[in-house]
């Protein structure tokens, strides 16, 4: 089963560690657009809506940990004007290893539900090109609604099978593949994954990252002036869906 897979990864402390982590609720946590809002406006707005924020820590100066409210936060004044995200710290990550620069093309391959797309939009300043594409046409809605709520106009939104690049379109300056996977890496907002997830899971979602780091790799620019860089994360934890895919690439 699954614990047989995480036995394999982690020093017996570190698995208990691992597995008492996944049975607890993450705090909530937003990003701030900074296309809208500064982070000090934003925090002295919700806290004057009864919110008990705080900075997520000195590593990102747009992430904010909301403790508790007495006001839904997906339903603020601020967040319909699209001052904020609500959006799990670690999906920051990528983002910041990306580095998107102003100008540059930029393609996002699996972009719903479109949190990454925003926050590389935003450190674009809405300008070059971001190219949010995604496989599955039901979540590039949230894509558009996000992209249009955060005042972003740098973005084509796309409805292509990722592998299909670069045939659809490449020369990027940098790709995001943040691509499919079993998802054992949050188990703490979405319990159901270790109950349903099993090594075939795993065996699946290996075979297409495969595909799609290929893919993601022939769609950059190599003479890019900007590096040529590729980004590829999951939010599952197995060396297979991981580390092996990379070195596979």
């Amino acid at each position: 089963g699954i614990n047989a897979e995480y036995g394999d990864l982690f020093p017996p402390q570190e698995l208990v560690d691992f597995i008492e982590a996944n049975e607890v609720p993450r705090p909530t946590t937003i990003r701030v657009n900074s296309l809208r809002t500064r982070k000090r406006d934003l925090m002295e707005a919700l806290i004057s809506r009864g919110a008990t924020v705080k900075p997520v820590g000195p590593w990102t100066n747009v992430g904010l940990t909301v403790y508790d409210s007495r006001v839904p936060i997906g339903a603020t004044p601020e967040y319909l004007a699209g001052h904020y995200m609500l959006q799990g710290a670690s999906s920051f990550v990528p983002v910041l290893a990306l580095d998107p620069q102003e100008n540059e093309r930029i393609l996002d391959m699996c972009a719903a539900p479109g949190g990454k797309s925003s926050f590389i939009a935003a450190l674009m300043k809405n300008t070059g090109t971001l190219v949010s594409n995604d496989a599955n046409k039901d979540r590039l809605k949230s894509v558009v609604a996000n992209l249009h709520r955060m005042g972003i106009n740098n973005s084509i939104v796309c409805h292509y099978d990722g592998k299909s690049f670069p045939t659809v379109m490449g020369g990027f300056d940098r790709v995001l593949l943040d691509a499919p996977c079993s998802g054992l890496g949050v188990i703490s907002r979405d319990q159901s994954v270790k109950l349903q997830k099993d090594s075939k899971d795993i065996d699946r979602c290996t075979f297409l990252q495969k595909q799609l780091i290929l893919a993601a790799i022939d769609s950059v620019d190599p003479r890019s002036s900007y590096g040529g860089i590729i980004v590829y994360s999951t939010c599952s934890i197995t060396a297979e869906e991981n580390e092996v895919v990379v070195n596979y690439a």
